[in-house]
């Protein structure tokens, strides 16, 4: 990866129709994505969420938020996976300020 390391957080809301193997088995993709980058990710799964308003016509969603190390360059790659992932009906990506990063990462 280049330089100019910075922390993100992708909160991904999935839809509730996934059964626990298909949960894993996308998860495991976007950990690979990001490791095979250079990335470190720490991820935790949040289980099922009630939505403030519906999206896509749920009202539910299962909840996951991954940590990871990365620049421009690997968030336009994974929000291109994510864009063609059709059981994503949310994902949010924030860059964490300093004072904000999770210790597991700061230790690796």
């Amino acid at each position: 990866m280049k330089p100019e390391l910075n922390i993100y957080e992708l909160v991904l809301f999935f839809k509730v129709t996934l059964t626990e193997e298909e949960l894993k088995t996308k998860i495991d993709r976007y950990q690979s994505l990001l490791t095979t980058n250079g990335s470190q990710v720490m991820i935790k799964i949040k289980g099922k969420t009630s939505l403030a308003y519906p999206i896509k016509k749920f009202d539910t969603a299962l909840h996951v938020v991954i940590t990871y190390l990365g620049n421009g360059a690997l968030i336009k790659q994974m929000n291109t996976e994510i864009q063609r992932d059709e059981s994503i009906l949310r994902a949010i990506t924030t860059k964490l300020e300093q004072e904000l990063i999770p210790t597991e990462l700061i230790n690796v």
